[in-house]
């Protein structure tokens, strides 16, 4: 009983707020209307009756919470409706607003129609859109319930899903673990055997790698040394060797004539020092000499 008069009382409020925003939004469109289109007095007129009657149903919402006891500043209803300068048409006020009102709503119905079931032909669609419209909110709700459902299905698959696989992980790494426990026991059984297997056959490959090796460097020494290259080369061998015997005789010679010289004595030594002097003091004093003539010279040429 409750839950009804809650559904009932949220119902009523629900309508009432559509039709003040359906109101509200109207009221909009006409003065954006009228900035581009100036508007008649009679329509100018009815927009502001309108607008004071929305106005003074809103004080009394806001400022009244009881009809007998008085709101703020001692208002009461009747103060509110005598205030109202329109009080007398509002009857007429409704009849030319509520068409108006049900043409928007019927538009806006339309489209969500058309939102929720694209139609496939226009003029039947315009003959059943109240009845599909009043049937959208119950298939909505529908809707919704199925979608809610789909969602707890869809977690409960989820969860079973993880849940096996985790089991099958599980399973897997059981069976992982028992290979692993198999080719350690049986793997050393026959290892041995691999190990020589795989020695004599690294044995054979490296034996004909260094034979490979060794054919190569023939190769690249038949190549390299030709019969020509072999001639050049015993020619330039016997050209060195009569240099070098050569040179081993100068190196003879030139060692004889040191041990002379060493034979002579420190004598030698300072008589090769006094030489240097002497020659030395000769080529300064030819420099003086030459550096003499060359201003002597200069004097003549000034005179």
């Amino acid at each position: 009983m409750a839950k009804e008069r809650l559904q009932r009382e949220k119902r009523q409020y629900l309508q009432q707020l559509l039709l003040y925003d359906e109101l509200q939004e109207l009221l909009l469109e006409k003065d954006i209307q009228n900035l581009e289109i100036n508007p008649t007095s009679a329509n100018a007129q009815f927009q502001e009756a309108v607008k004071t009657c929305l106005y003074t149903a809103e004080l009394e919402n806001y400022l009244l919470t009881d009809e007998d006891t008085p709101g703020l500043l001692g208002l009461n209803k009747e103060t509110l409706k005598k205030a109202n300068p329109h009080r007398h048409r509002v009857a007429s006020i409704q009849q030319r607003l509520i068409p108006q009102i049900e043409e928007n709503l019927q538009h806006k119905c339309q489209s969500l129609v058309e939102f929720h079931q694209p139609p496939i032909d226009q003029e039947s669609c315009d003959k059943l859109i109240f009845a599909k419209a009043t049937k959208l909110p119950d298939i909505l709700q529908s809707e919704s319930r199925q979608l809610e459902e789909e969602k707890t299905n869809l977690k409960f698959a989820q969860a079973k899903r993880d849940k096996q696989f985790w089991q099958y992980f599980q399973a897997l790494m059981d069976c992982i673990t028992t290979l692993e426990k198999l080719i350690k026991k049986h793997r050393l059984k026959f290892q041995a055997d691999s190990d020589s297997v795989t020695s004599d056959w690294m044995s054979v490959r490296c034996q004909a790698m260094c034979l490979k090796i060794r054919f190569f460097k023939a190769q690249l020494l038949c190549d390299t040394y030709t019969k020509e290259v072999v001639e050049t080369h015993k020619h330039i061998k016997k050209h060195l060797s009569h240099e070098y015997h050569e040179n081993e005789k100068e190196l003879n010679q030139v060692s004889q004539a040191l041990q002379s010289y060493q034979s002579l004595g420190m004598g030698f030594d300072k008589m090769v020092q006094e030489y240097d002097q002497l020659q030395a003091e000769i080529d300064n004093k030819r420099w003086a000499l030459s550096e003499f003539k060359t201003s002597m010279a200069s004097a003549d040429d000034w005179r």
